[in-house]
């Protein structure tokens, strides 16, 4: 933990782009696949892996301020 290396704002960018392009293309997916054979709910499944992903994000975010600032 001693080494430990925070992102900068440029890979922090980059790291947080591909995240949104991957839940972006997750619902797409989702919404075009399946949302065919099970209808309204599919708004749902999408809902929830968006909050839970940005659940994580706010997790993770006083974790990684204590490790800056070590």
């Amino acid at each position: 933990m001693k080494n430990s290396k925070v992102l900068s704002r440029k890979e922090w960018a980059l790291s947080h782009g591909f995240i949104l392009a991957g839940l972006i293309l997750l619902s797409v997916g989702l919404a075009l696949g399946l949302g065919r054979y099970i209808g309204g709910i599919i708004g749902l499944i999408i809902a929830g892996i968006w909050c839970f992903a940005g659940g994580l994000c706010l997790i993770y975010i006083p974790a990684f301020r204590r490790l800056a600032q070590k």
